[in-house]
């Protein structure tokens, strides 16, 4: 099996999963980010795809991609991940991600779960977790958001069968 990952991170949690998803697949395995020189997608049997989701929205990169190679997406075995801090979703949580023919067509899709990257966070987000730490609620309620590794594990197994 040829298998080509291609992501797209904006604080290095998807690379992460990207790179750890690769470590438990079997077979060829390249991994990619959107922003580099694709490989030419004929030269592989199964293609996943992953991006981070901010404020509802996957990347823009990941959309043209899919868009751009969605009719190659529908003639390869396809995986589709998010990272987001959305542990669970049913099926119209990807819906707002990817294009309906490609959901249908894919053999898994999956949420990979995440992490905050304080030190990544831009002067207006850094300024606003700033801000909610200091609600007393706020705190008690939130949960440290997690990569979910035994996730991905079940992802890779799911493509790997």
């Amino acid at each position: 099996m040829n298998t080509l990952i291609v992501y797209a991170s904006q604080k290095g949690s998807t690379a992460d999963c990207a790179h750890y998803l690769k470590e438990q697949l079997t077979g060829e395995v390249t991994v990619v980010n959107v922003k580099e020189k694709i490989p030419k997608l004929d030269e592989f049997d199964t293609i996943i795809v992953g991006g981070s989701v901010h404020m509802m929205k996957i990347q823009r990169k990941i959309a043209s991609f899919c868009s751009r190679y969605k009719k190659q997406l529908l003639e390869k075995k396809l995986g589709l991940f998010v990272c987001c801090y959305t542990t669970e979703g049913d099926a119209k949580f990807f819906d707002t991600f990817f294009d309906q023919r490609l959901l249908t067509h894919a053999k898994i899709t999956s949420i990979f779960g995440g992490e905050m990257r304080y030190d990544k966070l831009n002067f207006a987000y850094r300024k606003l977790f700033q801000s909610l730490n200091k609600i007393e609620d706020f705190r008690k309620e939130f949960v440290e958001p997690e990569i979910n590794y035994e996730e991905i594990a079940r992802f890779a197994q799911a493509i790997n069968g």
